[in-house]
């Protein structure tokens, strides 16, 4: 993480991205740590397609060379991807979840080196959040083993609305399918 821009590769990254060129990115990043320090920079971007496609990229680069993204994650990359949950933008806060997902499955620390700032943000998106948002909340409240998030999760079992999550298996499910599946993995009481 570069003092100076001049040594930036943030426009670089911003060229391939917009030229579709995800995997020259993700090579490029794998050899010059400059180019990481530029996608992560890029979650600071006005442009919403940006943002989104630099989530992407976290996600990819932790997927395929977790040893280049493990220095953000231990200043708190996880929280910064959390928090653009609550982007407006769809493509963004699909991409926040995909990205902090695999942080958290990648990183199983960070669930207890952020667990406050993390906690923090998953009940307040169970509360304020639509339906999508609360879905994945709950999922994530579920993997961190919040099990003073209970009560809350509880009042979302018998919701009928279905949603969709960028996550593997959950498109069309009902909510209150996923509480229920996760107070039960919390312990809570099974069905009343």
């Amino acid at each position: 993480m570069g003092l100076f821009s001049f040594g930036s590769k943030k426009n670089k990254v911003i060229k391939m991205l917009s030229e579709g060129n995800f995997e020259e990115a993700l090579r490029s990043a794998a050899k010059d740590p400059k180019y990481v320090d530029a996608i992560v920079e890029l979650l600071n971007e006005e442009n919403p397609g940006i943002r989104g496609d630099a989530l992407l990229l976290i996600g990819e680069l932790t997927v395929r060379h977790k040893d280049l993204v493990m220095p953000y994650v231990e200043e708190g990359l996880p929280i910064t991807a959390l928090s653009l949950i609550n982007d407006p933008n769809p493509y963004v806060k699909e991409n926040a979840m995909q990205s902090f997902e695999i942080m958290l499955r990648y990183f199983p620390w960070v669930g207890e080196k952020f667990r406050n700032e993390i906690v923090s943000l998953l009940l307040e998106i169970l509360q304020t959040g639509d339906k999508n948002k609360k879905a994945f909340a709950i999922l994530m409240l579920g993997k961190l083993k919040v099990k003073e998030a209970l009560p809350l999760i509880e009042g979302f079992r018998n919701v009928s609305d279905t949603v969709i999550l960028p996550l593997e298996g959950i498109k069309w499910v009902p909510l209150g399918e996923i509480a229920e599946k996760v107070i039960k993995e919390l312990g809570g009481d099974g069905n009343d």
